[in-house]
């Protein structure tokens, strides 16, 4: 489940950062060379920039990752492995886990070796001393690309728990709505669950409550996986935050570079040319799932607020009042969000923003080359 810092992920990182080092070194020797002359033309600086921005993003997220990496991930899996505890991994929670996976990891492949590697042969015919430093480029692109993907598969587990919690919280609800409803009703022996939203219902709950065991037992226990889940957020925070927000950064510079190229006809290639859609479209959905499924997760978390306060609206015991109010009062006083080295929040909202300003950038790079 996570990045195991063995002796071959420090020499990995090791010979990752030492690429990045030699990679801004010699950028404007190896544009020259692209370029097949030099000049001070906002074409040949971008090109330049896109480079560096490259290396400087790989240098720095591996660094993180080799400093921070390991003790945060060892808090996060200590408090999955508590939440395990309360609830262990069903199969189809698992497999669920799984295929998530693997389609994250294609769409990874498939959205960057294809179109690097068509790029790479392109140069391979036209300028054979550039395919290592470019090749080089790719690799620390791609070492960023698998940071955001193990970061998303982390975030993924964590939308699973707190959906896990949700139903059990909608069983509690819907229990509580029938017995405010039905008040007579027997605690053993009947099925008074009897409507659709039970197949949304987590059944042991509805064993328990109705073999008589306390409702507000299993809401401390909620209450736990809750706290052991927001506390992981904050582990992925301080793991990805920087690398998260280095990476949104450049993922918008290289999609308002690469259609400012598309734009003014620099790319002499009409194979080049087409690659261009390959890379926005790989920038863009990386930028997207970053943003999209914090997003999710974070709404799964907040949503157990609002069905713990339809809960609370009903008639119950004081022990279970009493559990409701403080599993509300720990949620309002943690901070349920991902970020991104606190800068910003992410969220779809990010989305609409990155295209506003991205828009706004390229628009006055057009009038520079003009």
């Amino acid at each position: 489940m996570g990045i195991d810092h063995n002796k071959w992920q420090v020499i990995y990182s090791t010979l990752l950062i030492i690429s990045c080092i030699l990679n801004f070194y010699y950028t404007p020797e190896i544009i020259c060379v692209l370029d097949k002359y030099c000049d001070n033309s906002v074409s040949t600086l971008i090109k330049g920039m896109f480079v560096r921005i490259v290396a400087i993003t790989g240098f720095f997220s591996r660094v993180v990752l080799l400093f921070k990496g390991k003790i945060n991930l060892v808090k996060y899996k200590e408090n999955m492995d508590a939440f395990h505890a309360f609830t262990p991994m069903t199969s189809s929670d698992i497999d669920g886990l799984n295929r998530f996976s693997c389609r994250v990891i294609l769409c990874c492949i498939l959205l960057t070796v294809p179109v690097n590697f068509a790029r790479l042969w392109i140069l391979w015919d036209l300028i054979q001393n550039t395919v290592v430093f470019v090749a080089l480029s790719y690799i620390q692109n791609f070492s960023m690309y698998c940071i955001e993907t193990h970061f998303i598969v982390l975030c993924f587990i964590l939308y699973q728990k707190f959906a896990g919690i949700n139903k059990d919280l909608l069983t509690l609800k819907i229990n509580t709505v029938m017995r405010n409803k039905y008040p007579f009703m027997s605690k053993t022996g009947e099925k008074y669950l009897k409507n659709k939203s039970t197949i949304y219902c987590n059944k042991e709950i509805e064993y328990s409550l109705a073999a008589g065991y306390p409702m507000s037992d299993i809401i401390e226990n909620l209450k736990i996986k809750h706290k052991l889940c927001c506390e992981a957020i904050i582990y992925l925070n301080n793991l990805f935050g920087i690398q998260l927000g280095l990476s949104l950064c450049a993922l918008c510079l290289y999609t308002m570079f690469d259609l400012y190229y598309h734009l003014v006809g620099i790319l002499d290639h009409s194979n080049s040319n087409n690659l261009i859609y390959g890379w926005i479209l790989q920038y863009s959905v990386r930028f997207a799932t970053v943003t999209v499924f914090p997003h999710a997760t974070t709404k799964q978390a907040l949503k157990s607020k609002m069905l713990l306060t339809d809960i609370n609206n009903r008639y119950l015991d004081n022990a279970t009042k009493e559990e409701l109010q403080m599993f509300l009062n720990q949620i309002s006083s943690c901070t349920i969000k991902f970020t991104a080295c606190d800068f910003f929040t992410l969220n779809n909202h990010m989305i609409t923003s990155a295209i506003a300003a991205g828009t706004t950038y390229l628009i006055i790079l057009l009038q520079f080359n003009t």
